[in-house]
């Protein structure tokens, strides 16, 4: 097993191997593959088998490259969107965990995001990122 484990290590040697972009190809890969387990019409199924592939052979390709720097601007490039994404998701989450204490407002001069407590009447609410300040009725 070791000796299987280091042929291994020689071969990945000056190649790519995984990054953000690859992980998220997989990760839409596995969507993909179990939404057509629930698909029974022939056509979208060969569709969507065609997209499978596809991103299974563009991960393994992008793995297995020798190009590093052109691997790694692709992911420089895919890793705003990424980002977004996750801060979306992350800020939705805490808006759910935290919507009986409190409340998220947005800024109407910077438009940052910004949380207060969920207790009713007027607040005067301060921005830390503008320093701008703005009543809030709850």
């Amino acid at each position: 097993m070791r000796n299987l484990m280091q042929k291994f290590a020689i071969f990945m040697q000056g190649r790519y191997g995984t990054d953000k972009l690859n992980n998220c190809l997989f990760v839409l890969f596995l969507v993909l593959w179990f939404v057509n387990i629930f698909v029974f019409a022939p056509i979208p199924t060969l569709i969507i088998d065609a997209f499978e592939i596809a991103i299974i052979v563009i991960t393994v390709f992008r793995s297995l490259s020798r190009n590093i720097s052109k691997r790694s601007a692709e992911n420089r490039a895919f890793m705003p969107v990424y980002n977004a994404v996750a801060g979306w998701f992350k800020l939705t989450y805490k808006k759910i965990r935290d919507r009986k204490e409190y409340r998220y407002l947005k800024c109407p001069i910077c438009k940052a995001q910004l949380r207060v407590r969920n207790v009713k009447g007027k607040h005067r609410v301060h921005c830390p990122k503008c320093g701008s300040e703005f009543d809030k009725k709850i």
